[in-house]
């Protein structure tokens, strides 16, 4: 009795093997065009006073920062891209 269930059994195992996997290619992930812009500095005057100046050094260091996490999110783009095969 347990002879036939193991020969079905066998027939259903060896049935799966004909199954192909097939490969699709993933297009790449763009990486957004504000990711990609300039990082402009603040405008610089003339004649600036202590103050104006902290102001400026304050928004330089805010445009470094924003300039920084816009190349992290790069990174992050660029590491979670497959690798691709030449």
């Amino acid at each position: 009795m347990i002879v036939p269930i193991a020969l079905c059994l066998m027939g259903l195992l060896s049935g799966c093997s004909s199954i192909q996997t097939e490969y699709v290619p993933v297009p790449p992930i763009p990486i957004p065009a504000h990711l990609l812009a300039d990082c402009l500095p603040p405008a610089i005057s003339d004649k600036m006073t202590w103050s104006d100046s902290l102001l400026l050094n304050e928004q330089l260091l805010t445009v470094i920062e924003q300039c920084n996490l816009d190349k992290q999110a790069i990174r992050e783009i660029e590491e979670s891209k497959p690798p691709q095969s030449k």
